[in-house]
């Protein structure tokens, strides 16, 4: 099937991109599950206490498995840039080839996402204990003069709202405008600095879309996790309630295969309207439709001249 590529307005776009998933189901969700099983597998030594007597700290065996599960979707994700790119040019592809594909950029790609993720937060935290800090040492300072009349008390409100939503607007700018690491670094290769500007570039103008992208498929996977997640709800429930039952290595086991199989089924989601968003803003910014169009045209056979004799 050759894909026809033209600017896509926002619902064309979320449409294009549930039209690939619906179409590609298995093969996407395969691709997320796959780097997904190891954090599986260690979710089930933690049910057994297996794990438990290695790293008796909670926290610690919290921390594995994020650090884990973070790259198991990175390296997915990379391959799913990989097989939407293919399908969205009219072409054809795989799990294996997708794999294949992708598996020279996993590291770049580990690298950038965990840069591009981890500042913005850090910065933002950062900011906020400096918040927090001068708004203690403004009200101390406005103690001292003995003033608590209602200017005080609105003074206060305002520093609260600016110490709760400055620095975590300041991280979604940042996330935004970087939000398009993944498949520039895939398809385009470079390094930090580079495709970290290359994505501002592209998302440059367009940021209320992808934001809008980002709010829909968080709530749909919001959605979807705590529909999988029901089993182990229940179960805490019943294991509040029957305190001379021991549920837990069962909620945990139950818990561990919700997550699964929600990660599997909606964790490519992202990646692909990434990738078309990708495409598109490349279709508008430069023109890409007509560069692909220009590369396939094939250079007219040279005509033969006959001499006369």
């Amino acid at each position: 099937m050759i894909t026809v590529l033209r600017p896509l307005s926002t619902s064309e776009l979320l449409d294009r991109t549930f039209h690939l998933y619906r179409n590609h189901f298995v093969m996407f969700a395969t691709i997320t599950a796959i780097p997904q099983i190891p954090v599986l597998a260690l979710r089930f030594a933690d049910s057994a206490l297996w794990l438990r007597s290695l790293i008796a700290t909670q926290g610690l065996r919290a921390l594995l498995f994020v650090a884990v599960s973070f790259l198991g979707l990175e390296v997915a994700h990379a391959a799913t840039a990989i097989a939407v790119s293919r399908l969205h040019l009219g072409g054809s592809t795989s799990i294996r080839s997708a794999y294949s594909a992708a598996k020279g950029s996993w590291l770049r790609v580990i690298w950038i996402v965990c840069v591009t993720f981890v500042v913005p937060m850090a910065v933002s935290v950062v900011l906020g204990i400096v918040a927090v800090g001068l708004s203690a040492g403004i009200l101390g300072a406005i103690g001292m003069f003995g003033a608590n009349d209602a200017s005080t008390v609105w003074f206060r409100i305002a520093v609260i709202l600016l110490v709760f939503l400055a620095a975590p607007l300041l991280a979604l700018r940042w996330l935004l405008a970087w939000s398009l690491v993944v498949p520039v670094t895939v398809l385009e290769g470079g390094g930090l600095r580079a495709t970290m500007r290359r994505s501002r570039t592209l998302t440059a103008g367009r940021r209320s879309r992808i934001f809008a992208i980002y709010l829909l498929i968080f709530l749909l996977t919001y959605a979807v996790q705590i529909l999988f997640q029901t089993p182990y709800y229940i179960l805490a429930g019943v294991g509040a309630f029957s305190r001379h039952i021991n549920h837990g290595s069962l909620t945990v086991l139950v818990s561990a295969i919700g997550s699964f199989l929600s990660t599997s089924f909606v964790g490519p989601l992202l990646e692909i309207a990434f990738t078309l968003v990708y495409y598109d803003e490349r279709i508008r910014k430069e023109g890409f439709d007509l560069q692909l169009m220009m590369s396939t045209l094939q250079p007219a056979a040279p005509v033969a001249t006959v001499s006369a004799s």
